[in-house]
């Protein structure tokens, strides 16, 4: 495998940080991956706040956090399985603290009403009062309470506000029930009641080998059988699966030249993917083309496509979901739409991998196109089985949900590191032929990058910060060299020192998580950032020069520019002034004012 292109990691600010690659956009002349029915401009300006909040949630519990009230409580009234096991997954996620998780299901199972005096000094110890407000208040901004005036919207702080703090109000707060809203009540009532963890009827062995023996019995009695059915899929095909899908678009966005090549080669994503990537901002024309004929342009990836490389598989799926949640913003039904899509979601993160189900089980013809662009994105394994079409979650769709259930309010892509993850990448790198997806990194203290790898898509985005002048490669590892040039090249590229540091924490290597070595050398993660602090230490300004015929020239002018906040830098000796630029104009005027009146009297 040849070292990878030097030109791939070197950037021109002129450019707008852009990496050719070589494809046109003319390829990519489809329709939007959206379906028809949800369809809206994503290029157009979101004006009205609540969408631009919408559109920077870093989760999904976040995403949900941020609905009105209204469409939340809505979401919690869907039809089962939707409405409780959307309402279950809100209970166990990070949005809600360990108090407020006990104070819903007392409510649920105490009839759904208590006084907040009774909760705050019956349920709850005297020392953690104050996290009893802010438990209470938790559950108000999720919907699960009737509005007690302690919420705020995201992005507001997370202090209670002035009623809990001033004495008379506080009383007033105390004679108030904390009652849960209809709609979160009923849907855990049901969801408590429900016997089977999965929202679905899984498809089981009997109902395949009853299609089986039906279809012989057909074959036998000389009848056509109306389409072919396949097995199901099993976990390594799944896996195999979710990683071709990634590794199409991850490839496409390097440019790497892995794909198609041979058997094993990596297949080009959609044309309906490509324009996704265009949409969402990881690609654009290349806007040094010359051409005539601008449908020709080649596609260059951004320093938003170069930060998308850097981050984990989870985050990569929800900025591609999360993008299109925000292309049906502008859509007159987009309520219902995001409804159905988070839903439906949430119940693919109740799934698991492995279990399939029929498509018919979603029931609304949305649903189903929502199954089909899902599957693009690779959360879904579509197929026929027993003669119907059938879906099976993978493994990011179930991640997705799972990553943010049972967890701190403020999280690092490191800290998601699943002991499965970790295990699956011992077993990747114990098997005989390393698998394409595996990727394992040990930082030295010399700097140098040791990286288990067989995928050229790795080595492409190690070189993004590493020298690829040093590449060394062994059958199953590659050796890099972190260098200052380097590491300047990526920053000149869009790419940020966190966002380094960050991929190698969380590609490290699972031998490094053994006990309590740093996972990244403290040296090189100071130097790092070090240089990364060294862009900031000089700040460029451009300056209009003007040099003086003499001392009172000097001094007039300089108190102006002074005054008007103009001046840069002046030297006496040479009676020499630096004036900023923007303002180089009104000093311009009154140097001739000031000569006229002083040299030509």
């Amino acid at each position: 495998m040849p070292a990878p292109s030097k030109r791939k990691r070197e950037g021109n600010a002129s450019s707008s940080n852009a990496l050719k690659v070589g494809r046109s956009s003319a390829d990519s002349s489809a329709s939007s991956v959206t379906p028809a029915a949800m369809q809206a401009s994503s290029d157009s300006v979101i004006s009205d706040p609540q969408e631009e909040s919408l559109s920077t949630s870093k989760s999904l519990f976040e995403y949900l956090e941020r609905l009105p009230p209204g469409t939340l409580r809505s979401i919690y009234n869907l039809p089962p399985p939707r409405g409780p096991t959307v309402a279950a997954a809100v209970l166990r996620s990070s949005s809600l603290t360990d108090i407020a998780r006990q104070c819903a299901l007392r409510l649920v199972a105490c009839g759904g009403k208590f006084k907040v005096e009774t909760i705050i000094e019956g349920w709850i110890h005297r020392h953690g009062q104050r996290d009893a407000l802010l438990a209470l208040r938790r559950l108000e901004s999720m919907g699960i309470l009737e509005p007690l005036g302690l919420a705020n919207r995201p992005g507001e702080g997370n202090e209670v506000n002035d009623e809990a703090r001033d004495s008379e109000k506080r009383a007033k707060l105390m004679a108030k029930f904390a009652c849960l809203t209809p709609e979160f009540k009923e849907a855990m009532r049901l969801h408590l009641s429900t016997m089977s963890s999965s929202p679905w009827p899984t498809i089981t062995k009997e109902q395949i080998d009853e299609f089986k023996r039906n279809v012989g019995d057909a074959k036998n009695d000389g009848k056509e059988v109306e389409k072919e059915s396949r097995d199901p899929p099993s976990h390594s095909e799944l896996e195999l699966y979710t990683q071709s899908s990634w590794d199409s678009v991850l490839h496409f966005l390097v440019g790497s030249d892995d794909a198609g090549r041979d058997k094993g080669g990596i297949e080009e994503p959609p044309e309906e993917m490509v324009l996704f990537l265009t949409r969402i901002g990881l690609m654009q024309e290349d806007p040094d083309y010359s051409g005539t004929d601008q449908s020709r342009a080649p596609l260059v990836i951004t320093s938003k496509g170069y930060e998308f490389m850097l981050r984990d598989i989870n985050a990569q799926v929800w900025q591609f979901v999360l993008q299109y949640l925000n292309s049906m913003a502008h859509h007159n039904m987009k309520d219902a739409i995001r409804m159905e899509a988070l839903s439906f979601l949430i119940c693919l993160g109740s799934c698991r991998v492995g279990e399939g189900y029929f498509s018919i089980v979603l029931g609304s013809k949305s649903a189903r196109i929502l199954m089909r662009d899902f599957a693009r994105f690779g959360l879904l394994f579509v197929c026929r089985i027993a003669g119907k079409k059938a879906f099976y979650p993978t493994r990011v769709a179930v991640n997705l949900v799972a990553s943010n259930e049972k967890a701190g309010s403020i999280q690092t892509d490191a800290a998601l590191q699943s002991v499965a993850a970790t295990r699956s990448l011992e077993e990747s790198l114990a098997s005989p032929v390393p698998s394409r997806s595996h990727l394992a990194v040990v930082v030295q203290t010399n700097f140098q990058v040791v990286a288990y790898t067989t995928s050229k898509l790795h080595i492409s985005t190690l070189a993004l910060f590493c020298d690829v002048e040093s590449y060394r490669r062994l059958p199953n590892v590659i050796f890099f060299h972190i260098t200052r040039d380097s590491i300047r090249s990526a920053f000149r590229l869009g790419v940020k020192a966190d966002q380094i540091l960050r991929f190698l924490h969380v590609h490290a290597h699972p031998m490094l998580r053994n006990g309590d070595r740093l996972l990244v050398p403290s040296n090189v993660t100071d130097q790092i950032l070090l240089w990364d602090r060294e862009r900031r230490r000089v700040l460029m300004d451009e300056v209009w020069t003007h040099q003086c015929r003499d001392a009172s020239e000097f001094a007039a002018v300089g108190q102006y520019a002074s005054d008007l906040d103009a001046l840069a830098w002046g030297n006496a000796h040479t009676n020499k002034l630096y004036v900023h630029f923007g303002k180089s104009e009104m000093v311009y005027a009154y140097i001739r004012k000031w000569r006229t009146k002083h040299y030509n009297s």
